[in-house]
């Protein structure tokens, strides 16, 4: 009832805000990079993460790309992708199950998690005045599985999030500060995924802007199996670099 409430309140919100701020002409925004992660929590209750299933982190790929346009009513739409896996091996020190299988221990296992995701956000742009405020609605699919030894199950499921994103410019030629948040809390589950980073844009004979961005993201999921087939508590940090584009 609570995030039925709080999306309804989103909506509205959705249809007051176009008349605020729009863009002056349709631009596409791009960038990607690579993302240093830290992995900590539980995929399986009451096993260590680390030690006994050999997960502890890698590098992730991101992509994203967005267009706005000066239409006020109709929202701007920004599309994302994360291929967020991790691989490890280990040796099981207390007896668990997973999927109907027993795992003793003393028993080494190999240990796949992938929590790759796809975000489909439709936002509105609040200010744009050097200062750019957005805020909107994200529908992320997860299309990824979690298996140990030869026993998996998958991890898919849609969740829709709240969208907020800032930036500011810097006094300091082309450079700037941006931070962006996707949340989600309901019942037993919670999701938050923010970023924060510093970036530096210039003019270039190819694109009206590009740059590189350098900062932090950290992505919390605490999902039950009725949301994501499986009962997940992670987090998930670390450092990331960005190439960006304007055209």
């Amino acid at each position: 009832m609570q995030a039925t409430c709080t999306l309804r309140l989103m909506a509205i919100c959705l249809v007051m805000v176009p008349t605020m701020a729009m863009a002056d002409f349709v631009g596409v925004f791009a960038g990607g990079g690579i993302w240093h992660t830290d992995l900590s929590g539980d995929v399986v209750s009451g096993v260590n993460t680390e030690s006994e299933l050999g997960l502890s982190g890698d590098s992730a790929n991101y992509l994203y790309v967005a267009l706005e346009h000066p239409v006020p009513i109709l929202p701007n739409i920004r599309l994302a992708r994360t291929s967020l896996q991790d691989s490890g091996q280990g040796t099981i020190t207390s007896d668990f199950l997973f999927e109907g299988s027993a795992f003793i221990i003393g028993e080494n296992v190999a240990t796949d998690l992938d929590l790759t995701h796809t975000d489909v956000t439709l936002y509105y742009e609040i200010l744009d005045t050097g200062a750019d405020f957005d805020i909107g609605l994200t529908a992320r699919s997860f299309n990824g599985k979690l298996r140990i030894d030869q026993v998996s199950e998958g991890i898919d499921g849609y969740l829709p999030m709240v969208y907020v994103a800032g930036r500011f410019a810097l006094p300091f030629s082309g450079m700037y500060l941006g931070a962006d948040v996707n949340a989600l809390s309901y019942s037993s589950n919670t999701l938050a995924d923010y970023s924060v980073r510093v970036g530096w844009e210039t003019s270039s004979w190819i694109f009206p802007e590009l740059g590189l961005e350098v900062g932090y993201r950290k992505l919390s999921l605490d999902l039950d199996e009725s949301d994501a087939d499986v009962d997940l508590d992670v987090s998930i940090d670390g450092a990331f670099i960005n190439l960006v584009a304007h055209f």
